[in-house]
């Protein structure tokens, strides 16, 4: 897990304002339009406040960062006191399914309303999940693990492994399911509505509650996790900041006075500075992202094409003109 007061520079127990003062500081240093080479570090600082700069997203980063088992699904110290008072007979939560849910910059910019359709695993009704006719597998015994000594002399060890012929379940199917083909479970469609909030980055995940597959070894279904992954193509998002990629003629781009762009308020009517320099975007402040606490601001990188193509005697006449203005 990446340390995000480190990557601003600050103390774990700095106050929220300590935090702001120290990104406002590093975003100057390293935005690219400043700092062409500082795109990644600028990333990592965005990505950092994004995190611990909201009070309550910092007390849950700060909660997964003191928690070992953060990047196990969750720990909790209650179940784990119940599964050693029962001698760990309560059966495990059934695992999630993930999917990625595609989503663009400006559809982040304002949120929006899904429909989502996909597939999963539903318990077969007919063998109720159990795939068919079972009986106790007489490799394990039923346990669905077996003991295995390696090693010899002083240094034998007991290891306790998976079953092959159960593959852990503790029995095997004598007569198969003619409904699920002794799979326990059948594919089937589902379709949801779920309003995605406004701000979603690149790798944020949704959880929905027991809408995953079903597992037999759980007997329920799992959670389902929509995992955002952006689509970036003419706009892009870099924490707060809404970049716009935006290609223009060079003869253009020599004669336009004004210079129009889309935005997700509404097209933008930018004055060409006097000197431009295509490695540094062009930036207009507080048109990113906004938060409660904080706004980001809107680039425009610019980029140059040729899709015209003069004859010989203009061209000489436009060298002519650029000459005198050496």
């Amino acid at each position: 897990m990446k340390n995000y007061y480190e990557i601003l520079g600050v103390d774990e127990k700095a106050t929220q304002e300590d935090i702001k003062k120290a990104y406002r500081k590093l975003s100057k240093q390293y935005h690219p339009d400043v700092n062409p080479n500082g795109e990644e570090k600028f990333k990592d600082i965005a990505e950092a406040y994004d995190n611990i700069g909201d009070e309550n997203k910092r007390k849950d980063y700060d909660n997964r960062r003191n928690n070992p088992f953060g990047g196990m699904g969750g720990f909790d110290i209650n179940s784990m006191f119940e599964q050693m008072v029962n001698g760990g007979n309560r059966p495990p939560k059934a695992p999630d399914k993930i999917i990625d849910l595609i989503l663009t910059p400006l559809e982040s910019f304002f949120g929006v309303k899904r429909e989502i359709e996909y597939d999963y695993y539903l318990k077969c009704n007919p063998c109720d999940g159990a795939g068919g006719e079972k009986t106790t597998c007489t490799t394990c015994g039923g346990r669905g693990v077996v003991i295995q000594v390696i090693g010899t002399g002083m240094f034998r060890q007991q290891i306790q492994m998976t079953c092959n012929t159960c593959k852990g379940q503790g029995s095997t199917l004598i007569t198969k399911c003619n409904h699920c083909v002794g799979n326990g479970v059948i594919l089937n469609k589902d379709n949801i509505s779920i309003d995605i909030p406004k701000n979603v980055d690149n790798g944020d995940h949704m959880r929905i509650n027991l809408k995953g597959d079903y597992y037999q070894q759980q007997r329920m279904r799992g959670d389902l996790i929509l995992r955002v992954v952006m689509n970036n193509n003419e706009f892009e998002k870099i924490g707060l900041d809404l970049i716009l990629k935006k290609k223009l003629d060079v003869l253009d781009l020599l004669l336009m006075d004004n210079l129009e762009v889309e935005h997700p308020e509404g097209n933008l009517k930018i004055k060409m500075p006097t000197n431009l320099d295509t490695d540094k975007p062009l930036r207009i402040p507080n048109k990113g992202y906004s938060t409660d606490i904080n706004k980001g601001n809107f680039y425009i990188k610019l980029s140059v094409k040729k899709d015209k193509e003069m004859d010989s005697g203009l061209k000489e006449e436009v060298k002519k003109i650029l000459k005198h203005t050496d």
